[in-house]
């Protein structure tokens, strides 16, 4: 929950139908934060106070730029299957295409005005991949104040509902790990610790 000291801000996800994508939005909503889910079917998350909808594709830099106008900071969660712009035929996870997103999100936030930018991926599993060293050199070279998460994909299967419910359990929430990963990225877009650097989460 959100103190006296503690802004309200404004924050968009691409990923949100990722477990951890949904997870974070429960978080987020339960400190009072409003989050934008960008996707590529507005009714595929029901639409809740603080939760908003809209368009946006993070391989598109004018696309980027208009769904992240706005906002505080923007969370791309690389991995998921259903990330806006992935292969609608195969429903593959996109990563060939990590330097287009990376350069669409930079071009896409620098033009909105957007200064703060969280990448999640399992990086030490594609890390090696030309295109994956090439981003990662992009972003080294880069102002915008991001930060890279390593996380495992955790599949998308776990609604807000089913989450948010099983945050009440305490030691008996089964995915409790995952709640907890959630909040470590929450922590970082509240109180930037980690600029221009990687931070490491286990599963």
């Amino acid at each position: 929950m959100l103190n006296a000291e503690t802004p309200r801000l404004k924050f968009a996800l691409y990923g949100a139908h990722d477990d951890l994508g949904s997870a974070l939005l429960v978080e987020l909503l339960s400190r009072q934060h409003e989050a934008v889910a960008l996707l590529d079917d507005l009714n595929s998350i029901a639409a809740r106070p603080g939760l908003r909808t809209k368009p946006g594709d993070p391989f598109d830099a004018v696309s980027v730029s208009e769904s992240v106008a706005g906002m505080d900071a923007v969370v791309c969660l690389f991995q998921t299957p259903r990330l806006p712009g992935a292969d609608t035929v195969t429903g593959e996870s996109p990563q060939r295409d990590f330097y287009q997103a990376v350069e669409a999100l930079l071009l896409g936030l620098e033009r909105a005005k957007v200064e703060r930018l969280l990448l999640v991926a399992d990086f030490p599993a594609i890390e090696r991949q030309p295109e994956v060293e090439a981003a990662l050199q992009r972003l080294v070279s880069h102002p915008m104040r991001w930060t890279l998460v390593d996380a495992p994909s955790a599949g998308n299967q776990l609604t807000i509902e089913a989450l948010a419910e099983a945050a009440g359990k305490g030691d008996a929430n089964p995915y409790r790990e995952l709640q907890r990963i959630a909040a470590g990225i929450v922590d970082e877009l509240e109180n930037p610790q980690h600029i221009h650097q990687r931070i490491h989460f286990s599963g």
